[in-house]
């Protein structure tokens, strides 16, 4: 008997619990705040993006392709089936 009404409690209480969570998830305050947040968090990164330095650009002619050493390598083709053929 004790069991039934501790079990039954449990679920009334996780019941009242979800309940209330989903009435406060879904309501007009919460998603006028989620709202709000979005517009702020967009608004700091368009100011942030301006205010961001442009660097000089140094790399001209940093790096040098050496064109006579441009040898392709031959690349032996494998015959994987040949491999499994008797012989």
């Amino acid at each position: 008997m004790y069991k039934k009404i501790v079990n039954s409690f449990h679920f009334i209480f996780i019941i009242l619990l979800l309940s209330y969570v989903i009435i406060v998830y879904f309501s007009e305050d919460v998603s006028l705040k989620i709202n709000q947040n979005r517009s702020n968090y967009s608004k700091n990164i368009e100011t942030r993006v301006f205010e961001i330095p442009l660097l000089k650009n140094d790399t001209d002619n940093v790096i040098n392709f050496n064109l006579q050493n441009n040898v392709e390598k031959k690349i032996k083709k494998r015959y994987f089936w040949n491999l499994l053929k008797d012989e």
